[in-house]
C-alpha cells in the first residue's frame, strides 16, 4: 500500500505537511480525509490551499458543504460533517467535481461517502496525539496516489 505517516507538534507544522503535498497535486485528483472533531483536517487543508496558491482564506464549508478556491490548480473543498443520507451527496454534483472539473477534490469526512469514492483516490487519516500533536496517516489508492505519497516520503528524507 505504500502508506506514510507523520507526526506533527503544531498547527504550522500540519499547514506545512499540506503546503508540501500541494507541490505533487494536479487537477482531478480527489484526496479523502478522515478523522475526528478537532483532528486537524480543516488545518492540513489550509497548507494544501496554501501550496496551490489559493488567496482567499480557507475555513470549514460546514454550512455551505462546498467552497471553489481559485489557485494554480482550482480547489474544491467539501466538508460532509453534516451529510446524513446518500441523496445529499449525490444532490450536491459530486460526480462532476470528481470527475470533469478539473481542480483538486478534497473531501472532510470522506467515510460517510466511502461508497461513492473514486477507486482511485488519497486517503488521508487524521489522529489527535495530544493537545498540538497530530498523526497525518497518507492511504494512497491507485498507482498515481502512491507516487504522490513516494515523493512526499522522499521530500521528506531531504528535509530530515
Amino acid at each position: 500500500m505504500n502508506s506514510l505517516s507523520i507526526i506533527t507538534a503544531a498547527p504550522e507544522e500540519t499547514r506545512g505537511v499540506g503546503e508540501d503535498l500541494a507541490r505533487y497535486l494536479l487537477p482531478s485528483l480527489v484526496l479523502a480525509l478522515t478523522g475526528g472533531l478537532g483532528s486537524g483536517k480543516t488545518t492540513l487543508i489550509q497548507g494544501i490551499a496554501r501550496g496551490l496558491e489559493v488567496s482567499s482564506p480557507v475555513k470549514s464549508p460546514s454550512f455551505m458543504l462546498i467552497r471553489e478556491y481559485a489557485g494554480r490548480v482550482p480547489l474544491f473543498h467539501f466538508d460532509l460533517y453534516r451529510i446524513t443520507r446518500d441523496e445529499e451527496i449525490l444532490n450536491l454534483g459530486y460526480e462532476e467535481y470528481c470527475y470533469q472539473k478539473g481542480g483538486v477534490v478534497v473531501i472532510e469526512w470522506a467515510d460517510r461517502i466511502q461508497k461513492y469514492l473514486p477507486s482511485e483516490h488519497l486517503g488521508i487519516n487524521m489522529s489527535i496525539l495530544g493537545t498540538s500533536r497530530r498523526k497525518i496517516a497518507f492511504l494512497p489508492k491507485g498507482p498515481l496516489y502512491r507516487e504522490i505519497v513516494d515523493k512526499m516520503r522522499r521530500y521528506l528524507k531531504r528535509e530530515i
